[in-house]
């Protein structure tokens, strides 16, 4: 990278962080414009960022879309980063007409089933390991909550998880399973017996920090091949989807479902509506009756 765009590389990077983003967030932003910038020096050598035209910029979509077979919603926060580099960098004018998001396909999650779940959980010894799949799925919690999750925010007098910092950037409570508290308490007292409230749920490898999203994910990885479930296409956020149709299956409405998941908008949650029409349990036809 030049000195020139450098120097505009690092203004966006300074816009960015005020905006208090989380680390991996500011890091795949940022890693975005290097991708774009890398891409103008290379075919584009004797432009200034602020001359590319907008008819280079869709050459430089294409690249992203036939070249690096990238997925039309990355390729839109690539978009979204080229945007605000224009506004916030550039100050130049953005035009949506030149360069449109992309349409994407909306595809229903994997969700396995509860006896699936139940398998997982059962399959694993590791008492750490045991207390954080049940969790996921118990309490429908996202994979960053449960990382950020401290001892003092499992509140067992009313049975539930303080969340601090939700993806929406709010607080809330999650459900607490009483089957999940006896797997944490048993966890604590086998493994974790120095623990203060202050300490992380789950310590990472270091001192003082918690364990990361990509640990979580290789745990669960790993258990459902030893439960059989491997090849099906579940991920640790599987666990949260089976939390929403599961209560959904037994009767709970959807403002309930909302509210244990901590969705923003009911949109979301309607999720679950089609999902439980698609397994045949919620509806039936009236054709058969």
């Amino acid at each position: 990278m030049n000195n020139t765009n450098q120097s505009l590389f690092n203004k966006h990077q300074d816009i960015l962080s005020f905006r208090d983003l989380a680390p991996s967030t500011l890091s795949t932003y940022t890693s975005y414009l290097t991708s774009y910038i890398n891409w103008v020096e290379d075919n584009l050598p004797e432009k200034a960022l602020a001359s590319v035209t907008w008819e280079e910029i869709r050459s430089y979509i294409r690249y992203l879309k036939d070249i690096r077979h990238l997925n039309p919603r990355t390729i839109n926060v690539h978009i979204s980063q080229l945007r605000d580099f224009f506004y916030y960098v550039l100050h130049k004018d953005w035009d949506n007409r030149e360069v449109p998001l992309l349409h994407f396909d909306e595809k229903l999650p994997i969700v396995p089933t509860k006896a699936e779940v139940i398998a997982l959980i059962d399959s694993i010894n590791n008492p750490k390991h045991k207390a954080e799949i049940a969790l996921l799925y118990s309490s429908g919690i996202r994979i960053s909550e449960l990382c950020r999750l401290k001892c003092k925010d499992i509140i067992r007098g009313c049975r539930c998880i303080h969340i601090s910092k939700a993806k929406n950037r709010s607080e809330r409570y999650a459900v607490l399973s009483e089957k999940a508290l006896v797997l944490l308490v048993r966890y604590v007292k086998t493994s974790y017996r120095n623990a203060t409230l202050e300490s992380w749920l789950f310590p990472g490898q270091r001192p003082g920090t918690h364990i990361c999203t990509g640990t979580v994910s290789r745990v669960f990885s790993a258990h459902l091949v030893d439960a059989g479930l491997s090849g099906k296409g579940y991920v640790p956020h599987s666990l949260r989807h089976a939390f929403g149709l599961h209560l959904y299956e037994s009767g709970a409405d959807l403002m309930s479902i909302k509210e244990a998941l901590g969705h923003k908008s009911l949109s979301s949650t309607t999720i679950y509506l089609t999902l439980g029409v698609g397994n045949g349990r919620t509806v039936r036809s009236p054709y058969d009756d």
